[in-house]
């Protein structure tokens, strides 16, 4: 027997999917938390190579939450919505960086100036579900995005005394946390190239409950 809740509930997912294709996202769909994958290796690849985020970003390791902490309070949760957003790296701009080193690449001024233009367009498409499911009455609806938190040029960092500077607006990324982003992705339907080729997604999730 379906109750009405459970078909509220349904309609609020597929509201709050709209809300984020509305937004710009290209892919956005509802699924279980149960589906939400953690693997404290996707938290190890933060150290191995060491990320240059890590100790350094407030919304990175060791800042946040551990994989262990994170599977714990998805056993509370019951639904999560997965949202893609596009990264602007076409084939022919990706084909420049060929043969250079990741340390070059990553400093390449345009390459940067798209991560971070891309990014923050990405988080305020997840705070935008994020605010609609909290006005929809789900109160610990909590977004995750994709990629270090990039809303300051420099983050205040770890023992620098200093709170973060948009704590309203700054979200962990889903690798910081260890959930696995391919795994989880493919659970919910929304399938994406590892590594990218031809269509580069952010990937994030917002916890409903």
């Amino acid at each position: 027997m379906v109750t009405v809740l459970e078909m509220s509930s349904r309609a609020d997912l597929e509201r709050l999917c709209e809300v984020a294709m509305a937004k710009g996202a290209s892919g956005a769909k509802s699924m279980s938390a149960r589906g939400v994958v953690v693997d404290p290796r996707v938290r190890m690849k933060c150290m191995v190579p060491l990320c240059a985020n890590y100790g350094r970003n407030l919304m990175c390791p060791p800042n946040v939450m551990s994989p262990d902490e994170l599977s714990r309070v998805l056993e509370r949760y019951h639904d999560a919505i997965l949202v893609q957003y596009p990264i602007p790296m076409d084939r022919e701009f990706v084909s420049g960086l060929e043969g250079k080193k990741l340390e070059d690449i990553y400093e390449s001024g345009e390459y940067a100036e798209r991560m971070r233009r891309s990014e923050l367009e990405f988080m305020e498409v997840l705070g935008e579900v994020e605010r609609q499911a909290l006005g929809m009455g789900y109160r610990f609806a909590a977004a995750f995005s994709g990629g270090p938190c990039r809303l300051c040029d420099e983050c205040v960092g770890q023992g620098s005394g200093e709170a973060c500077r948009h704590p309203f607006r700054s979200r962990p990324p889903m690798e910081a946390l260890g959930i696995d982003v391919f795994l989880t992705a493919r659970n919910a339907g929304l399938e994406f190239e590892m590594p990218p080729k031809d269509h580069p997604v952010w990937n994030g999730l917002v916890l409903i409950d």
